[in-house]
């Protein structure tokens, strides 16, 4: 498939060396995509962890189990990056 662009309405197709250049930036993005991907999954991780949360932790061991569960998530997480 032919790469265009809009130039003042007009569709015209990519320059040789702007192929070389979207390719280049697609690879980049291909490249950083696992560490992207990682690190909105520990802000997702982090963000289940309320202050409501820490106060059910404190309470039993069922929720020490869950906040320690989500922190070894997390863990795994940044050992991706």
């Amino acid at each position: 498939m032919n790469r265009t662009k809009l130039v003042n309405g007009l569709r015209l197709p990519f320059t040789p060396a702007e192929e070389i250049a979207r390719d280049l930036e697609e690879k980049k993005f291909l490249q950083n995509k696992p560490k992207k991907d990682a690190e909105r999954e520990i802000q997702r991780l982090e963000a289940t962890i309320t202050p409501r949360r820490l106060r059910d932790a404190l309470a039993n061991d069922a929720g020490k189990k869950w906040v320690a569960d989500v922190e070894a998530l997390i863990a795994t997480e940044r050992s991706k990056l």
